[in-house]
C-alpha cells in the first residue's frame, strides 16, 4: 500500500490500469522488527525481498497493483505471512489478504468489463451501469480469490480479506451520472465475489475517511445502510510513527466501526497496528 503507481481517475490524470499499492510501503534492504500488536503489509513492490522480520502478523496484497493483474510473488509472500505467530488478544490471524479494486467502466482498453449477465441490480448490457459495475467487482474478486486458492485453498477460505479502496485506482468520476452509486455497486460486487468464492471471514475495507467519501459518497453514519452492515475498517496511511496512530484506534472509523487496523510507516515498510 505505498509506492503505489496511479491509474486514471478524476483525482489525478495518469495512465489507465497503472499499478496501485497500499499507501506507504517502500522496498528496501532495511529489515526492522515490529513492536507488540503490530505487523506489516507487503505486495508486488516487495517482490524479491527482503521481507520484514519480527512481525506478529502479515497482510499480503494478491494483485499486481490492479484488479485484473496478479502479484507474481504471492506464494512467497503468503509463506512469509504464514511464518508469523499471529495474535491471541486482540485476535489477529497470522495471515490476511487484500485485493486491489476499481470501477473503470467500459473505457477503451478495459477488456474485462462485463457485457452481459444478471445480478441484484438487474441486467448488464455492457454499459456503465450498476448491474455491470456489480458484475465487474464480483468477477475481479473471484479472480483474486483464485490466485490464493491455487497456492493455499484453506487460507483463501479462512483468512480475513480486505478491499483496497483508494483514489489512486480507477473509479467512476463526477462527469459520470450517478458515479458514486456505480462505485458502491462495484464494491458490493467485490464483497459478494469473495463471499461466493468461499471467503468465510467478514470482508473489510482499507481506505481513509476522505477517499471513502470521495469514491462512494458514504460516511461513518451511512455506510451500514448502503452495504447492509458496517465492514471492518483498516485505516490507511494514518501516521509516520506508531505513536501517532495509537489514538486512531479509539475513534470511529470511516465505516462506522472503530478501526480494526491502523497503518503507519515502519521504517522501509508499512506497519499495521492491531487495535484493541
Amino acid at each position: 500500500m505505498s509506492t503505489r503507481g496511479r491509474s486514471r481517475s478524476f483525482w489525478g490524470t495518469v495512465a489507465a490500469c497503472a499499478p496501485a499499492v497500499l499507501l506507504l510501503a517502500f522496498a528496501s534492504p532495511a529489515v526492522a522488527k515490529t513492536p507488540k500488536n503490530t505487523g506489516n503489509d507487503i505486495s508486488w513492490p516487495q517482490c524479491g525481498g527482503p521481507y520484514p522480520s519480527g512481525e506478529h502478523f502479515g497482510i499480503v496484497g494478491v494483485n499486481g497493483g490492479v484488479a485484473n493483474d496478479a502479484n507474481g510473488c504471492v506464494s512467497h509472500e503468503v509463506a512469509w505471512a504464514q511464518s508469523s505467530p499471529g495474535l491471541a488478544s486482540p485476535s489477529q490471524s497470522r495471515t490476511s489478504l487484500y485485493i486491489n479494486t476499481a470501477d473503470p467502466g467500459p473505457a477503451p482498453g478495459v477488456t474485462d468489463w462485463p457485457r452481459s449477465g444478471t445480478d441484484m441490480f438487474g441486467t448488464c448490457n455492457g454499459s456503465w451501469s450498476e448491474p455491470c459495475a456489480y458484475l465487474y467487482g464480483q468477477q475481479r474478486a473471484t479472480y483474486s480469490y483464485n490466485l490464493v486458492s491455487a497456492v493455499n485453498l484453506d487460507l483463501a477460505s479462512t483468512a480475513p480479506w480486505w478491499l483496497d479502496i483508494e483514489t489512486s485506482n480507477t473509479w467512476a468520476t463526477p462527469p459520470t451520472k450517478g458515479y458514486q452509486g456505480l462505485n458502491v455497486a462495484a464494491i458490493q460486487g467485490f464483497i459478494s465475489g469473495l463471499v461466493d468464492a468461499g471467503a468465510s471471514a467478514p470482508v473489510g475495507i482499507y481506505s481513509t475517511r476522505g477517499e471513502w467519501h470521495a469514491i462512494t459518497g458514504l460516511t461513518a453514519r451511512t455506510t451500514a445502510s448502503a452495504l447492509g452492515s458496517s465492514p471492518p475498517a483498516w485505516v490507511g496511511g494514518a501516521g509516520r510513527t506508531l505513536m501517532q496512530v495509537q489514538t486512531r484506534c479509539r475513534s470511529t472509523g470511516f465505516t462506522g466501526k472503530r478501526p480494526a487496523l491502523v497503518q503507519y510507516s515502519a521504517g522501509s515498510y508499512d506497519g499495521d497496528l492491531r487495535c484493541p
